[in-house]
């Protein structure tokens, strides 16, 4: 028998035929893969001292590093997720993919100042489109009542990244030296594609390589065609920038933790780099424990008759602000338990307010604009990636020594994360600003 012009050949049954294995399969695949795309954002930290060391890097240029990372992040994080509307996601993923392993290379093989900002800019490119396009495939073999799951499989590789990453980097560069961490993550990345190529395919849930449609589940059916409703509609909302601020706030954690919390660990409480390694990985676990705990209870609140307001927009905004309070007081905690429950509220309390800001953007954005709204979303939100390296590397250097140098740093950091979380909670209000015709689906997390 022939095949139809236009079927997908990666689809090994029609799409009216359920693949469970096939699924689940993809699903533990994609999840590998955010285990391995949040070991490459941490490795620098961790390798902070002896790569500062050996390429003579001060504060202010180690940050200048750290936040070259996100230099092209959103930008191709756009550009690819277009290019995702027309070329099979599989395809799309085996690119990234490869293109994580050889922005390494450069680096391993003749290291300096030059090479190192040069390999982050290319990594941050090759994994900006990754959240977007990893979930997009997953959605193309889940139908839209048994995607819950699978989306939180991505949020947990994500944690589960820099959980595992941590301690094993740190084991591989106090022992064998820096260079072989990142050996270690080109390899892993480079199984990985060797692997998706061999197994990687589309789901039934989407379109073909060539565009062509395929089956879609019923509640995926085309809407009628109307006139697009305005960009304007969400862009003047309050909720919406109150979502966006909020996120903000939450990444100058994320962002500040990644690149500077080991060396600070280590160079202002004698932390080792094993015990600096152990923090990094109770904040990562936090960074799992927070969305999938506090996103089921605001759920259950909403279904009671509770407000979006209440439910999902305080919380947002509540859970930036405990984040910037425990930073603004980390510097004057002496004890180590005490310093460990502020890193685990610092740095993973915020991620929980991200995917609540997903869902409160929704309510207030029509159907028709909800991608544009969702990704300038999270372009703003992540902003500080590029931002807070850099300027907490130059506060430090402006201080009279290290050590108050990271006070100003951590302070300010927890003062501006306050002022956002606080500006979440008097803002969002979907019920206010949610247009008459707004769609209110359960839009599910993407991790930045």
């Amino acid at each position: 028998m022939t095949r139809q012009q236009g079927a997908l050949p990666d689809v090994a049954a029609s799409a009216s035929v359920p693949q469970p294995r096939r699924a689940w399969l993809m699903a533990f695949m994609i999840f590998a893969l955010a285990m391995i795309n949040f070991g490459d954002k941490t490795v620098l930290g961790l390798a902070a001292d002896p790569i500062s060391d050996e390429l003579g890097l001060s504060h202010s240029l180690y940050g200048l590093v750290a936040s070259s990372f996100f230099v092209l992040f959103s930008i191709s994080a756009v550009i690819v997720g277009f290019i995702a509307n027309r070329v099979a996601t599989r395809w799309v993923l085996l690119a990234l993919a490869v293109v994580w392993s050889l922005a390494q290379l450069p680096l391993l093989l003749a290291a300096s100042v030059g090479t190192l900002f040069a390999s982050r800019v290319v990594l941050g490119a090759g994994e900006g489109p990754t959240a977007g396009v990893a979930v997009h495939a997953l959605y193309k073999w889940f139908p839209p009542k048994r995607r819950a799951l699978p989306s939180a499989l991505y949020i947990i590789g994500s944690g589960m990244g820099v959980f595992i990453a941590a301690p094993v980097l740190t084991h591989l560069i106090d022992n064998q030296g820096w260079r072989a961490a990142f050996w270690a993550l080109a390899a892993t990345g480079a199984v990985w594609a060797v692997l998706w190529f061999l197994i990687g395919r589309e789901g039934p849930f989407g379109v073909d390589a060539d565009g062509n449609a395929q089956a879609a589940a019923p509640s995926e059916a085309a809407a009628p065609a109307r006139e697009p409703s305005s960009y304007r509609r969400f862009l003047s909302s309050r909720t919406w920038w109150g979502g966006a601020i909020g996120g903000f706030g939450a990444y100058w954690t994320v962002a500040l933790g990644s690149a500077f919390l080991p060396s600070y660990l280590k160079d202002q409480y004698d932390y080792t780099s094993a015990q600096a390694a152990q923090a990094v990985a109770l904040y990562a676990a936090f960074t799992v424990i927070v969305p999938l705990t506090v996103s089921p209870w605001t759920a259950r609140l909403f279904r009671r008759g509770v407000s979006s307001r209440r439910s999902r927009g305080i919380t947002q905004g509540a859970l930036v602000l405990a984040a910037g309070v425990a930073l603004a007081f980390l510097p004057s905690v002496d004890t180590k338990v005490g310093q460990l429950a502020l890193v685990a509220i610092s740095f993973g309390f915020g991620v929980g307010a991200f995917g609540l800001s997903y869902e409160t953007t929704s309510e207030v954005t029509p159907v028709d604009r909800r991608g544009a709204s969702l990704g300038l979303l999270v372009a703003i939100q992540t902003l500080p990636g590029l931002i807070a390296p850099a300027v907490t590397g130059v506060l430090i250097d402006a201080a009279s020594d290290d050590s108050a140098g990271y006070t100003v740093a951590f302070v300010f950091g927890g003062v501006l994360t306050i002022v956002c979380g606080l500006v979440a909670v008097l803002t969002v209000n979907p019920e206010r600003d949610a247009p008459k015709t707004a769609d209110l689906p359960d839009v599910q997390p993407l991790p930045a």
